[in-house]
Protein backbone atom coordinates (compact mmCIF):
# COMPACT_ATOMS: atom_id res chain seq x y z
CA UNK A 1 0.00 0.00 0.00
CA UNK A 2 1.01 3.50 -0.72
CA UNK A 3 2.38 5.61 1.82
CA UNK A 4 -0.09 8.57 2.88
CA UNK A 5 2.67 11.54 1.36
CA UNK A 6 2.78 9.73 -2.08
CA UNK A 7 -0.79 9.62 -2.17
CA UNK A 8 -0.86 13.54 -0.72
CA UNK A 9 2.02 14.17 -3.45
CA UNK A 10 -0.11 12.71 -6.36
CA UNK A 11 -3.59 14.23 -5.35
CA UNK A 12 -1.38 17.86 -5.56
CA UNK A 13 -0.08 16.72 -8.82
CA UNK A 14 -3.82 15.90 -10.30
CA UNK A 15 -4.97 18.94 -8.99
CA UNK A 16 -2.39 21.05 -10.82
CA UNK A 17 -2.99 19.09 -14.19
CA UNK A 18 -6.14 19.94 -14.16
CA UNK A 19 -6.32 23.60 -13.27
CA UNK A 20 -3.69 23.99 -16.21
CA UNK A 21 -6.14 21.56 -18.75
CA UNK A 22 -8.77 24.07 -17.49
CA UNK A 23 -6.84 27.19 -18.46
CA UNK A 24 -4.85 26.27 -21.33
CA UNK A 25 -8.92 25.01 -22.45
CA UNK A 26 -10.17 28.40 -21.78
CA UNK A 27 -7.50 30.19 -23.82
CA UNK A 28 -8.39 28.05 -26.99
CA UNK A 29 -11.83 29.56 -26.79
CA UNK A 30 -10.86 32.55 -26.46
CA UNK A 31 -8.41 32.09 -29.14
CA UNK A 32 -10.95 30.38 -31.36
CA UNK A 33 -13.24 33.33 -30.65
CA UNK A 34 -10.76 35.70 -31.84
CA UNK A 35 -10.00 34.12 -34.40
CA UNK A 36 -13.13 33.63 -36.18
CA UNK A 37 -13.64 36.15 -39.16
CA UNK A 38 -15.97 39.36 -37.71
CA UNK A 39 -18.36 39.00 -41.32
CA UNK A 40 -20.88 41.84 -40.05
CA UNK A 41 -19.29 45.30 -39.28
CA UNK A 42 -21.51 46.52 -35.77
CA UNK A 43 -20.77 49.79 -33.91
CA UNK A 44 -22.28 48.80 -30.54
CA UNK A 45 -21.60 49.50 -27.09
CA UNK A 46 -18.33 48.40 -25.93
CA UNK A 47 -17.33 47.47 -22.11
CA UNK A 48 -13.43 48.50 -22.77
CA UNK A 49 -12.67 46.43 -19.44
CA UNK A 50 -14.21 43.09 -20.51
CA UNK A 51 -12.88 43.15 -24.00
CA UNK A 52 -9.05 44.58 -22.46
CA UNK A 53 -9.47 41.28 -20.00
CA UNK A 54 -9.72 39.01 -22.89
CA UNK A 55 -7.04 39.42 -24.44
CA UNK A 56 -5.01 39.75 -21.94
CA UNK A 57 -6.16 36.42 -21.20
CA UNK A 58 -4.93 35.47 -24.17
CA UNK A 59 -0.81 37.11 -23.66
CA UNK A 60 -1.07 36.57 -20.38
CA UNK A 61 1.85 33.29 -20.42
CA UNK A 62 3.21 35.05 -22.97
CA UNK A 63 3.63 38.14 -20.69
CA UNK A 64 4.69 36.18 -18.13
CA UNK A 65 7.45 34.47 -20.13
CA UNK A 66 9.57 37.70 -20.78
CA UNK A 67 9.01 38.67 -17.12
CA UNK A 68 6.40 41.71 -18.15
CA UNK A 69 4.11 43.44 -16.12
CA UNK A 70 0.88 44.50 -17.23
CA UNK A 71 -0.69 47.03 -14.95
CA UNK A 72 -4.21 47.89 -15.73
CA UNK A 73 -4.81 51.16 -14.54
CA UNK A 74 -8.67 52.19 -16.43
CA UNK A 75 -10.57 54.35 -13.95
CA UNK A 76 -13.63 52.20 -12.29
CA UNK A 77 -15.94 54.69 -13.59
CA UNK A 78 -14.19 54.48 -17.08
CA UNK A 79 -17.00 54.31 -20.06
CA UNK A 80 -18.67 52.46 -22.38
CA UNK A 81 -17.93 53.33 -25.84
CA UNK A 82 -19.12 53.20 -29.33
CA UNK A 83 -16.91 50.15 -31.46
CA UNK A 84 -16.81 46.98 -32.82
CA UNK A 85 -16.50 44.49 -30.68
CA UNK A 86 -14.07 42.20 -32.33
CA UNK A 87 -12.59 44.67 -33.78
CA UNK A 88 -11.60 46.52 -30.84
CA UNK A 89 -10.10 43.51 -29.52
CA UNK A 90 -7.62 43.11 -32.94
CA UNK A 91 -6.64 46.60 -32.01
CA UNK A 92 -6.13 46.14 -28.49
CA UNK A 93 -4.51 42.43 -28.64
CA UNK A 94 -1.91 43.97 -31.79
CA UNK A 95 -0.59 47.13 -29.46
CA UNK A 96 -0.33 44.88 -26.23
CA UNK A 97 1.56 42.32 -28.46
CA UNK A 98 3.98 45.15 -30.24
CA UNK A 99 4.55 46.52 -26.92
CA UNK A 100 5.58 43.20 -25.60
CA UNK A 101 8.15 42.76 -28.66
CA UNK A 102 9.58 45.92 -27.86
CA UNK A 103 10.60 45.40 -24.23
CA UNK A 104 14.24 43.87 -23.29
CA UNK A 105 14.13 41.92 -21.05
CA UNK A 106 11.97 42.86 -17.87
CA UNK A 107 9.40 45.72 -18.39
CA UNK A 108 5.84 46.64 -17.88
CA UNK A 109 3.09 47.97 -19.93
CA UNK A 110 0.48 50.20 -18.29
CA UNK A 111 -3.15 50.38 -19.71
CA UNK A 112 -4.78 53.90 -18.61
CA UNK A 113 -7.96 55.60 -19.54
CA UNK A 114 -9.85 58.64 -19.03
CA UNK A 115 -13.31 60.63 -20.34
CA UNK A 116 -12.50 63.76 -23.17
CA UNK A 117 -15.68 65.29 -23.35
CA UNK A 118 -18.12 63.29 -25.57
CA UNK A 119 -14.84 61.03 -26.05
CA UNK A 120 -13.14 58.12 -24.26
CA UNK A 121 -9.37 57.83 -24.58
CA UNK A 122 -7.29 54.71 -23.69
CA UNK A 123 -3.78 54.56 -23.89
CA UNK A 124 -1.28 51.90 -23.80
CA UNK A 125 1.85 52.81 -22.88
CA UNK A 126 4.98 50.56 -22.56
CA UNK A 127 8.98 50.07 -20.92
CA UNK A 128 10.19 48.99 -24.62
CA UNK A 129 13.33 50.86 -26.45
CA UNK A 130 11.16 53.83 -28.17
CA UNK A 131 11.15 54.19 -31.39
CA UNK A 132 13.94 57.22 -32.81
CA UNK A 133 11.82 60.19 -33.59
CA UNK A 134 12.74 60.11 -37.54
CA UNK A 135 10.97 57.04 -37.66
CA UNK A 136 7.65 57.93 -35.88
CA UNK A 137 5.57 59.38 -38.82
CA UNK A 138 6.19 56.36 -40.80
CA UNK A 139 5.19 53.64 -38.56
CA UNK A 140 1.79 53.43 -39.86
CA UNK A 141 3.12 53.60 -43.51
CA UNK A 142 2.46 50.22 -44.59
CA UNK A 143 5.11 47.75 -44.80
CA UNK A 144 6.93 49.93 -42.57
CA UNK A 145 8.49 48.13 -39.38
CA UNK A 146 10.92 49.26 -36.97
CA UNK A 147 11.79 45.43 -36.10
CA UNK A 148 14.48 43.34 -37.29
CA UNK A 149 14.71 41.89 -40.65
CA UNK A 150 12.09 39.06 -40.71
CA UNK A 151 10.19 39.36 -37.78
CA UNK A 152 7.68 42.30 -39.07
CA UNK A 153 5.30 42.74 -41.65
CA UNK A 154 5.26 46.19 -41.68
CA UNK A 155 1.27 45.52 -41.53
CA UNK A 156 0.21 45.79 -37.92
CA UNK A 157 0.07 49.27 -37.07
CA UNK A 158 -1.09 50.06 -40.64
CA UNK A 159 -4.70 48.01 -39.77
CA UNK A 160 -4.54 48.70 -36.38
CA UNK A 161 -4.89 52.70 -37.94
CA UNK A 162 -7.28 51.20 -40.25
CA UNK A 163 -9.94 49.78 -38.02
CA UNK A 164 -10.06 52.63 -35.17
CA UNK A 165 -10.63 54.64 -37.96
CA UNK A 166 -13.07 52.45 -39.49
CA UNK A 167 -14.74 52.71 -35.87
CA UNK A 168 -14.77 56.67 -36.13
CA UNK A 169 -11.78 56.79 -33.55
CA UNK A 170 -8.17 58.03 -33.53
CA UNK A 171 -4.88 57.21 -32.57
CA UNK A 172 -1.82 59.03 -31.87
CA UNK A 173 1.60 57.92 -30.96
CA UNK A 174 4.52 59.42 -28.21
CA UNK A 175 7.82 57.81 -27.94
CA UNK A 176 11.27 58.66 -26.64
CA UNK A 177 14.32 56.12 -27.62
CA UNK A 178 15.31 54.18 -24.34
CA UNK A 179 11.97 55.15 -22.20
CA UNK A 180 9.09 53.72 -24.12
CA UNK A 181 6.10 54.31 -26.65
CA UNK A 182 2.41 55.36 -25.77
CA UNK A 183 -0.40 54.75 -28.28
CA UNK A 184 -3.90 56.79 -27.42
CA UNK A 185 -6.93 55.73 -28.79
CA UNK A 186 -9.59 57.69 -28.89
CA UNK A 187 -13.34 56.79 -29.18
CA UNK A 188 -16.81 58.23 -29.06
CA UNK A 189 -18.96 57.51 -26.14
CA UNK A 190 -21.81 54.93 -26.67
CA UNK A 191 -25.10 56.97 -27.00
CA UNK A 192 -26.80 54.44 -24.18
CA UNK A 193 -23.56 54.85 -21.88
CA UNK A 194 -24.29 58.76 -21.90
CA UNK A 195 -28.38 58.36 -21.92
CA UNK A 196 -28.17 55.67 -18.52
CA UNK A 197 -25.70 58.57 -16.93
CA UNK A 198 -27.58 61.51 -17.95
CA UNK A 199 -30.66 59.70 -16.61
CA UNK A 200 -28.89 58.69 -12.66
CA UNK A 201 -27.89 62.63 -12.43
Amino acid sequence: MPDQQVIDQAVTIFGKIIKETDRATGITKRLSNFAKPNKLFHLAEVDVEHELGEVVAILEHELKLGNIQLINNLPKDYPHILADKKQLQEVIFNIVRNAAQAIQGEGRIEIRGERNGTRAKLTIADSGHGIPSDKIDKIFNPFFTTKDPGKGTGLGLFIVKQIVERNEGSIDVRSEVGKGTEFTLTFRLAPAAVAREAAHA
